[in-house]
């Protein structure tokens, strides 16, 4: 060919073309804004079992500030409508919760009535603090690290901090309510209905003596219950797993999972949300440390709770059911659960001061499970009923110590767990002493 110019196949072949794997890509994204961090401040790592003994010890501090508080709330939730207007005009008001814990304490044998279920309400908080507030670092660190990839080097974490905190707090809570939701189960048993058929339980208008104690007390060993076909309540966290299995299976364990996850994921989404920016906002105006943390906590669990609120009451309906049946969650009838137990004995002359105080307890413990009507069938049946029956105000039965307990819990527990995280890493930075 004249001119001696190329081919026409060398004049269109290119060398390969090397393209970086997407992984690597990345992480050279990420080098820059690391590297730039870096050079801003340094951020000392700290062992990740920090977290998860600081969760420990926030779950077990609240819960052992808030427990008459919540077997308070609990009981509310599930009470059937006719036990307010049974309990006579010396009722205890909703709005006098010191009167309310102190009444139960009279009635049920002292002050440790007020703790019932606190073993399995512990392991719930326990477990549930460890799951959330590990899984809730790691969880954010991750979303914001996939974040800062995408968005380049110009990017502003504070810019999704919000909805970062929302998803991770999210995501965090959902995992430990499927952790932990059996002994939140056992704990709704064990304080909705936990009467232990040994003790007495007296009535607010029997006079009482040694000698009517020491009768009922004989009288009362498990008799009661046998003889009125009732079922009586777990005294041991195994009891009340051998029984749920028997009745339900596996599968019992999980009774009210439904709206109890759709609930969670809200409610620990808006709670890290709020906390995390009213902290950001204490921290610009000079307050910060664990205080602010734990007043931040308080206001993030009002908020958050009133929000879920309807949805945990169908959650206790449905928790109670599967251990009591439709009694027990309050589904109409003339049984169910009062707030005020029954403090009324019914018409009974004859019976001696004896007869009085154990009729008042069989009809507490032993109430027949035919009374109740149709058990709920499901989450959106639950809400339908409670509706119909008793009005959209029953949703919020209990509303007024549950958010006094959820300030007060969720405080303490971002203040908890910030103070043992601060001290833990304080030890590990050898700014601590511990002689």
């Amino acid at each position: 060919m004249a001119g001696g110019g190329p081919s026409p196949a060398t004049s269109t072949k290119r060398p390969p073309r090397f393209r970086t794997p997407r992984r690597l890509r990345l992480l050279l994204a990420l080098l820059p804004l690391l590297s730039a961090a870096g050079t801003a401040m340094t951020v000392p790592s700290y062992p990740k079992w920090h977290d998860l003994v600081a969760g420990a010890a926030a779950g077990l501090g609240a819960r052992a500030i808030t427990a008459p508080l919540d077997l308070l709330k609990i009981r509310r939730q599930l009470s059937p409508p006719a036990s307010a207007a049974s309990a006579g005009p010396k009722a205890v008001s909703e709005w006098n919760l010191p009167g309310q814990l102190l009444a139960i304490a009279r009635r049920e044998g002292g002050a440790a009535a007020l703790f019932r279920g606190n073993v399995a309400a512990s392991y719930l908080w326990m477990g549930y603090n460890v799951a959330q507030f590990g899984l809730y670092g790691r969880t954010s660190d991750l979303l914001l690290g996939l974040y800062l990839a995408r968005a380049g080097p110009g990017a502003d974490p504070a810019a999704v901090a919000p909805a970062v905190s929302f998803a991770s707090g999210a995501v965090a809570g959902l995992c430990a309510t499927l952790v932990t939701y059996p002994f939140d189960l056992c704990r709704t048993i064990f304080a909705s209905r936990g009467v232990d058929v040994r003790l007495p339980v007296p009535a607010s208008n029997v006079t009482w003596s040694e000698r009517t104690t020491e009768e009922l007390a004989s009288a009362r060993r498990g008799r009661d219950a046998a003889a009125a076909g009732g079922r009586p309540p777990p005294r041991t966290m195994l009891d009340f797993a051998k029984e749920l299995h028997r009745q339900r299976g596996a599968g019992g364990f999980f009774a009210g999972a439904a709206p109890g996850l759709l609930q969670i994921v809200p409610y620990m989404g808006i709670n890290f949300m709020l906390h995390d920016v009213l902290v950001a906002r204490l921290g610009r105006s000079g307050t910060g440390g664990s205080g602010a943390s734990g007043l931040a906590g308080m206001a993030a669990g009002v908020v958050s709770k009133l929000l879920v609120f309807p949805m945990d009451t169908v959650k206790k309906r449905l928790q109670a059911e599967a251990f009591w049946g439709p009694v027990a969650a309050g589904s109409g009838g003339g049984g169910g659960i009062s707030s005020r137990y029954d403090s009324k004995p019914p018409p009974n002359a004859g019976l001696g001061n004896a007869g009085v105080v154990a009729a008042v307890n069989r009809r507490l413990v032993d109430k027949p499970p035919s009374a109740g009507g149709a058990p709920y069938g499901g989450m959106v049946d639950c809400f339908a009923r409670i509706a119909r029956s008793e009005g959209i105000h029953a949703f919020y039965k209990g509303i007024f110590p549950s958010l006094v307990k959820s300030s007060v819990s969720t405080g303490a527990s971002f203040w908890l767990f910030t103070l043992t995280r601060n001290l833990l890493r304080s030890m590990y930075d050898g700014k601590l002493k511990i002689a």
